[in-house]
């Protein structure tokens, strides 16, 4: 979208004669004869018609002048192609007009966390090599040097970016990547800004629930539909219908009772039994608190998903 330009020239003949004759009651209140033929009112006809001629000439801006106003915008020297029509040297015009503006309102130089998203996102993912990784998610935290340390601590001064690869399954070693990441960062942060590049810590979590089912409802459909739910609940990517499909949020806990919500929702599941929730070191908790650097893994693998089928007034084990 280019910027509008002004008009200088809005004023017509007709628009000058008629303001400055309604300016004669208070100006000079004792001036009443304004017919055509008084003297003052041919005065007036006549700087009306020198003030048109003078206000379209201001207007009319050569293309010489857009060119020195394009290369102080560019801050190198840009001159209009002598071997052109005039049509054609108005058509390169305004294309470098368009493009200068677009380069001007670029995001180059990061301040705010927002910034350094956007960069990465977008112009990052934009001048990477093709066998480079895509960068799909990243979160920006200030005042954090998780490169020295695990925990979110205060540190001054320090901004750590936590990168999420497009391609989790082959996680092979980036660090050459995420230092090329940084150098084009650096060139862009502010001088005393001290960034880190860094992945996101997983915490693995390990489900054992037992599923009452609905009569008629089958029971291979209903783990299978509860494997894929859960999957997606905690993917940290593709999370389908949940999370708006962005993945699991940076640092929101895991809570049993979203669970119990997500599976009793499913389509034949009378109620949920029950439901735990493991970590690593194998036990049971009700919840598991994330910090800003945390996303989740479900072991679908260790999980153990208990479908109950209702037979007559018995409960029998699938």
């Amino acid at each position: 979208m280019t910027l509008p330009l002004p008009n200088l020239d809005d004023h017509t003949y007709a628009d000058l004669v008629t303001e400055a004759v309604s300016l004669i009651p208070v100006e000079c209140p004792e001036w009443t004869d304004r017919n055509p033929s008084d003297t003052g009112i041919i005065l007036i006809e006549l700087l009306a018609w020198l003030t048109e001629m003078t206000l379209y000439q201001a207007n009319q801006i050569p293309d010489r002048n857009y060119a020195s106003f394009v290369s102080l915008l560019k801050g190198e020297q840009w001159d209009l192609p002598p071997n052109m029509s005039v049509a054609e040297q108005q058509k390169k015009l305004n294309a470098e007009i368009q493009s200068t503006l677009l380069k001007l309102r670029e995001t180059y130089r990061a301040v705010t966390p927002s910034d350094y998203e956007k960069l990465i996102l977008e112009d990052w993912n934009q001048s990477r090599q093709p066998e480079e990784p895509k960068i799909a998610r990243v979160k920006c935290l200030p005042q954090c040097d998780l490169e020295n340390s695990d925990v979110h601590t205060f540190a001054k001064g320090h901004i750590s970016l936590v990168v999420v690869c497009e391609n989790l399954n082959n996680r092979n070693d980036l660090s050459n990547y995420y230092q090329n990441l940084q150098k084009f960062l650096d060139d862009r942060k502010l001088l005393t800004t001290r960034l880190h590049v860094v992945e996101p810590m997983y915490i693995n979590v390990i489900i054992e629930t037992e599923l009452i089912l609905e009569d008629g409802a089958k029971a291979e459909d209903v783990k299978a539909q509860a494997q894929k739910s859960v999957g997606e609940f905690f993917d940290p990517l593709r999370s389908g219908q949940y999370w708006q499909g962005k993945g699991w949020p940076f640092g929101r806990g895991i809570y049993r009772s979203d669970l119990y919500q997500l599976l009793d929702n499913l389509k034949g599941v009378d109620y949920v039994a029950s439901l735990n929730l493991k970590t690593d070191q194998n036990t049971s908790v009700s919840e598991i608190s994330l910090t800003d650097n945390q996303l989740v893994t479900v072991n679908l693998t260790d999980s153990i998903f208990t479908i109950v089928v209702q037979v007559g007034n018995q409960q029998k084990y699938v």
